[in-house]
């Protein structure tokens, strides 16, 4: 086809195809406009358009109606093609109209709440709310993606913040639960469990920025009481560290709410640390804020309603088992 017949096609009305369409299948240009919803001078127009861009009459009239040329006949299926991706076009328009699309959020969030947080924003209400979000572990340079925008918001602890980030406080960590295999030992030890007991196993504990990255709670007031600990390891991921729980034979203590999760998970058990024992972690170690992490509002791809639910969830999964 030469450029000058492109051109002729390119300028037709979108319109002009679904009439010549019409009046392929009906074999009438009266009953064409009807089913289009326009007047019969109309069709009759598009026709005339239709007729001077492929350079043929398209349609004879017969007694029976309009009966199409050869070249009809081979235009058919393409326009029919054509006709049903403009129908596709204009659902997807329609129904983004609906339900408008929203950007997919990246949010950093520390392993330490990772999953209870996760299984919270799956709910409808929170989902219909966010649409997807992209959760990523909190690592060495989060807080450096936030700030370039890579990461649009983080949730981490407190003692973080490199880059001159905005950080809203949200709720300081008050409880730990241990965490070990269901036939652990540890589980026939004279309630209530005690550090004592806990030190005598092998320990394993997640690592998570700005709270525990340096040295864990347990191995420091190890240190400072006397106490001797077994053997001491940590992991970063999740993964890691539930399977060094079942396959390792070593119990760990979690922040609150993850620890009340373990127990869904086959095989494994929790329980919450005895507060006496608490306070004793606590006096060799400031025990740290979760905090919101975001970047200049210029950059923000969420509303301020958005970080207010965030917030209040977090809340939630800590104050509704205290």
């Amino acid at each position: 086809m030469d450029t000058q017949a492109i051109k002729k096609i390119s300028e037709l009305d979108v319109f002009c195809l679904l009439v010549f369409k019409t009046i392929y299948e009906t074999g009438y240009a009266n009953i064409a406009a009807k089913s289009l919803g326009v007047s019969a001078p109309k069709v009759s127009r598009c026709l005339t358009s239709l007729r001077n861009t492929f350079d043929d009459e398209l349609f004879y009239r017969r007694q029976q109606g309009l009966k199409p040329t050869p070249l009809a006949e081979q235009l058919y299926q393409p326009i029919c093609q054509f006709s049903d991706t403009i129908d596709q076009i204009e659902s997807v328009a329609q129904q983004t109209k609906r339900n408008p699309l929203k950007p997919v959020l990246n949010v950093a969030v520390s392993p330490s709440i990772i999953t209870s947080l996760a299984m919270s924003l799956s709910l409808p209400e929170f989902f219909n709310h966010f649409g997807p979000l992209r959760l990523h572990p909190w690592q060495n340079d989060t807080e450096e993606k936030i700030h370039k925008g890579v990461i649009d918001f983080g949730i981490g602890f407190d003692e973080q913040n490199q880059h001159g980030l905005n950080v809203t406080p949200i709720i300081e960590v008050s409880s730990l639960y241990v965490v070990a295999s269901k036939d652990h030992p540890i589980w026939q030890c004279p309630a209530p469990i005690s550090i004592a007991d806990i030190a005598e196993f092998d320990y394993v504990y997640l690592k998570c920025h700005g709270y525990n990255h340096r040295i864990d709670p347990l191995e420091l007031y190890c240190q400072e009481s006397g106490h001797f600990l077994a053997n001491i390891e940590y992991v970063s991921g999740l993964d890691d560290w539930y399977w060094h729980l079942m396959t390792m034979g070593s119990v760990s203590l979690t922040i609150m709410p993850e620890g009340l999760i373990a127990n869904d998970i086959p095989r494994v058990c929790s329980q919450p640390l005895p507060t006496k024992e608490l306070n004793k972690l606590k006096k060799v170690m400031n025990f740290p804020v979760y905090c919101f992490f975001e970047g200049d509002e210029q950059y923000r791809r969420y509303s301020e309603e958005s970080k207010q639910i965030i917030i209040t969830l977090i809340n939630k999964l800590f104050l509704t088992v205290s």
